[in-house]
């Protein structure tokens, strides 16, 4: 039986720092190398050769426990993407982050995570997609770019798109998958002549023409 090869870079924390307070980091339970093994390889994703290294983030509540996980930077394949979360939401534990009077506060974590194969090379990225969108003017909710998930058939053309962290604002939000639809790229060939990545991840930023 041929072994599967499972890599993990160092992961970083980024902690949503309340105003005005000091905190200690979050503390993982058990080394984040230990979250997911050789044998979490989807069976059906190894035989087609599906491989890639794919960035996340998960958000950590006041018990330490993650409860929501996003990609944001794509394996290549919305299957390893949507497979990897659901193990780091069951089995990432933290010691909670703690603000300056002690008390427990939510956190984000932040890292990557590479499912590669004995027959390819070393698990490579999937460079993001940048997309700016100029638009009359923004809705007073829009905080930040939509960053989405664009799906391809097996045509090579973009079939779905969906949001992953969004905008702020649905309509917004609408009009990025619109524009991702348009745009996105045809993506490239996959490991070493593998087979051809199904996902791309977009990020679409919003300008106001009145603004210039």
């Amino acid at each position: 039986m041929i072994s599967m090869l499972l890599t993990a870079a160092a992961l970083v924390q980024a902690i949503e720092v309340q105003k005005g307070g000091v905190v200690t980091p979050l503390k993982p339970l058990l080394p984040p190398v230990n979250w997911v093994t050789d044998v979490d390889y989807p069976p059906d994703a190894s035989h087609e050769g599906k491989a890639g290294r794919l960035h996340y983030v998960l958000t950590i509540d006041t018990m330490g426990k993650p409860d929501g996980c996003h990609v944001t930077l794509t394996s290549g394949y919305a299957e390893l993407d949507q497979y990897t979360c659901a193990i780091l939401l069951k089995r990432a534990k933290f010691h909670p982050a703690l603000d300056a009077a002690g008390h427990a506060i939510r956190a984000t974590y932040s890292g990557s995570f590479g499912w590669q194969l004995p027959y390819y090379p070393k698990a490579q990225e999937i460079p993001r997609i940048d997309l700016i969108v100029e638009v009359a003017k923004l809705p007073a909710e829009y905080t930040a770019p939509a960053l989405t998930r664009v799906h391809f058939a097996a045509t090579g053309k973009p079939d779905a798109c969906r949001v992953e962290v969004s905008s702020g604002s649905a309509a917004v939000d609408k009009v990025a998958c619109a524009q991702v639809m348009i745009q996105a790229p045809v993506p490239t060939q996959g490991i070493s002549g593998g087979p051809t990545y199904d996902t791309r991840m977009v990020m679409v930023t919003f300008e106001s023409a009145s603004s210039k």
